[in-house]
């Protein structure tokens, strides 16, 4: 990089005289900068592959002028070039303040470096490692089932390096995360069908080795779905894995209490807070800080230290999850959830890790309950309608129960739809286990990615499926 560039080693300072400069013209002023680097290998029956993630930094500077914010962004990080830009937007924001305005505080005054540690630096693995790893989970897969028609092993490393500064902050985060996947393709020469696992972590890579133990079970699991027959619609009783109830709980309570939603009047959960949303023994968490969960930071993309949030307790909806600007106008404690995409997007409410907290029922306990009902496993897919509050979680599996035993009767797909407050106040036992397996992400619409996690315990309730 040449000398006239900015390193971002020394952005801290850089952007605190940014922020200091700038608020001689706006009330307020923050800056954020992010940097990525990683790779991803993957190897699958026909091919193999090892793709670097472009190395990449950008920054974003936010101007509150009292009324809206105005964003300085940019990815050519030349200091005088950047501090023009950011002067001159400045004094567009300080003309275009109407009236008295807003204060934001700026929070408690903190300077600190935070990192997840990794003993085994992804950054530092061997690109060879990383592919031989790969192909030990596409051959053990191919190898686990004669009706393999394609198998993929898959596993990448992300380390994201990220500074935020305004007039009490200097704040900075290492977050290194790993993750593995693998993919199953099976045929019987009427019928072909696929079936994926796989787990995120944040670490480095002595967190691998998931996929290799569950390699035969998944080809197993993809074989018995080759003959598994269509759900017949109905309403059912129903146990949930841990993946199905994180699905539930992302969907459920995602974006509907993600509080940017409730200022655009398009979130139903405004109408109930503080109300009873679901049964009297379910609490649900939104919590960035969970130890070793891909989800998990130190602060968010606004300066808000890490900290859960208890979004049910006990059956009522009792906080939303907020970015600087939704708190602000609707008048909300400010949760750790503003989060970007990049530095080239806006900060959001986004979820971070959210789950049903654990319960006091053995999960053997849930399915010795159902006399007639399913089990219901590998999620796929899911989406909410916040304003009307109806979700539609699928998934691929769902085994009978019949006296209290599961069978041998799969049936798939299986797509489950509902109202969000009749599906949770019908949840009638919560599993004492918990697990996390974070391979999933969340997008704001049709874009705005952000890294979530999706697990918890095993639920019973009832649900409409098809």
């Amino acid at each position: 990089m040449a000398d006239k560039k900015l390193r971002f080693e020394g952005l801290k300072d850089f952007l605190a005289g940014i922020v200091e400069e700038a608020e001689k013209v706006v009330p307020y002023a923050s800056a954020f900068a992010m940097r990525r680097q990683g790779v991803r290998a993957s190897v699958s029956s026909t091919q193999s592959a090892v793709v670097p993630e472009a190395p990449w930094m950008g920054l974003t500077v936010s101007l509150w002028n009292g009324e809206q914010f105005f964003e300085y962004s940019s990815n050519h990080l030349d200091p005088e070039s950047v501090r023009g830009g950011v002067m001159r937007l400045a004094a567009e924001a300080a003309a275009a303040r109407a009236g008295e305005g807003r204060d934001l505080d700026p929070g408690p005054a903190l300077e600190k470096h935070f990192e997840i540690s990794a003993a085994r630096d992804p950054l530092a693995a061997k690109l060879k490692d990383k592919l031989d790893y790969a192909r030990q989970m596409q051959e053990k897969l191919a190898g686990a089932s004669p009706k393999a028609r394609n198998a993929a092993g898959i596993c990448s490393d992300l380390v994201t390096e990220e500074v935020y500064v305004n007039r009490a902050k200097r704040l900075s985060q290492r977050l290194p995360r790993v993750e593995e996947a693998m993919q199953i393709t099976v045929a019987d020469g009427t019928r072909t069908t696929q079936l994926w696992d796989g787990q995120s972590r944040a670490g480095g890579w002595e967190n691998r080795g998931y996929c290799l133990e569950k390699a035969a079970g998944l080809a197993a699991d993809a074989e018995r779905l080759l003959s598994a027959p269509r759900m017949e619609p109905g309403f059912h009783d129903v146990v949930a894995d841990p993946s199905w109830s994180g699905m539930l709980a992302h969907e459920a309570f995602g974006h509907g209490t993600e509080t940017d939603m409730y200022l655009k009047d398009r979130a139903k959960g405004r109408e109930y807070m503080d109300k009873p949303v679901a049964s009297a023994i379910t609490t649900l968490f939104d919590d960035p800080t969970l130890p070793g969960q891909s989800g998990t930071f130190f602060f968010d993309h606004e300066g808000a230290l890490a900290a859960p949030t208890k979004v049910i307790d006990r059956g009522i909806l009792r906080r939303g999850m907020t970015d600087l600007y939704s708190a602000t106008f609707l008048g909300y404690e400010r949760s750790a959830n503003g989060r970007r995409e990049s530095w080239e997007r806006k900060a959001y409410a986004r979820m971070t890790n959210t789950f049903f907290a654990p319960g006091a029922s053995d999960p053997g306990e849930l399915i010795a309950s159902v006399e007639d009902g399913f089990y219901l496993r590998y999620p796929s897919n899911g989406m909410e309608d916040p304003k009307g509050w109806g979700i539609q979680c699928e998934g691929l599996w769902a085994q009978r129960i019949r006296g209290g035993r599961l069978t041998d009767e799969v049936v798939s797909p299986v797509i489950m739809t509902g109202f969000v407050p009749d599906s949770l106040q019908s949840i009638s036992l919560v599993g004492n286990d918990f697990r996390i397996d974070g391979l999933g992400g969340c997008g704001k619409g049709h874009k705005e990615y952000v890294k979530v996690t999706l697990g918890g315990p095993h639920l019973r309730f009832r649900a409409r499926l098809a």
